[in-house]
């Protein structure tokens, strides 16, 4: 009874130490990209086209030759960052949904958990995807948009 007892506990303390990986979602300590700062604004829509969302940009964002910059996670939403002149922004949309008394959803997973002036960049770098927090984006003055925010 003893030796099946010491048998079951060592499984257990071995499955334990497998499990123990490391987060596929675990933020770069030092990312291999320069950014002077981070902002935002709020923009909405007119009430026949019911979105909202904000636009981010990152002004002086500078990837090290092998880095590919992918994506940005804010505010429970993911959009793919363009690249624009001298900065990447992307523009991240919520809509707003008759069935939820017109409230703001945000539906799907969302790997981090951020304050409200933090984002993570994910970048490729060697073929890896990898992420970088962004502590603080600062918040501009919102826009509204009566026939929807433009076609880029």
């Amino acid at each position: 009874m003893k030796a099946s007892l010491k048998i079951t506990f060592l499984l257990l303390i071995l499955i334990a130490i497998v499990s123990c990986k490391p987060s596929q979602y675990a933020f770069q300590k030092e990312a291999p990209l320069q950014l002077t700062r981070a902002y935002f604004n709020n923009w909405t829509t007119g009430i026949h086209i019911g979105s909202t969302g904000l636009n981010i940009y990152f002004a002086n964002l500078i990837p090290a030759r092998n880095i590919t910059v992918d994506s940005v996670f804010f505010r429970k939403m993911k959009g793919k960052l363009k690249k624009g002149k001298g900065l990447y922004t992307s523009r991240l949309t919520k809509r707003l949904t008759n069935a939820e008394d017109n409230a703001l959803t945000t539906n799907g997973f969302f790997p981090f958990k951020l304050e409200n002036t933090e984002c993570v960049i994910s970048y490729l770098e060697n073929g890896v995807i990898k992420y970088y927090k962004v502590t603080y984006v600062d918040e501009k003055e919102g826009v509204y948009y009566l026939d929807g925010p433009p076609k880029d």
